[in-house]
């Protein structure tokens, strides 16, 4: 069976990808930072993780993945001339 990572897997596009690839019996590790989720199917194991770490402990995957799909999001809806440097900078990074 092929291993996923996802990062980002417990919401939007993220989420979605991880259900599609579980549902095609591929095991799926998803990420998330800070919406604590689980799942009652088999094929999908959630683990929390901060992409801003300076170290990432992913002791929880496979020696081998066979797929990866990055989709950490943040969104700061505001007009572009409020938006300050620092929040363009923390999005950028992530």
């Amino acid at each position: 069976m092929p291993n996923y990572l996802v990062v980002g897997g417990s919401s939007g596009i993220g989420n979605k990808v991880t259900q599609q690839l579980a549902a095609a019996e591929n095991q799926v590790y998803a990420t998330f930072h800070t919406s604590g989720t689980r799942s009652d199917d088999d094929h999908i194991s959630f683990h929390p993780l901060n992409v801003l770490d300076d170290i990432l402990h992913l002791d929880f995957l496979p020696e081998i993945i066979d797929g990866f799909m990055y989709c950490p999001g943040s969104i700061n809806l505001k007009p572009f001339e409020r938006i300050k440097p620092a929040d363009f900078e923390n999005d950028y990074k992530l």
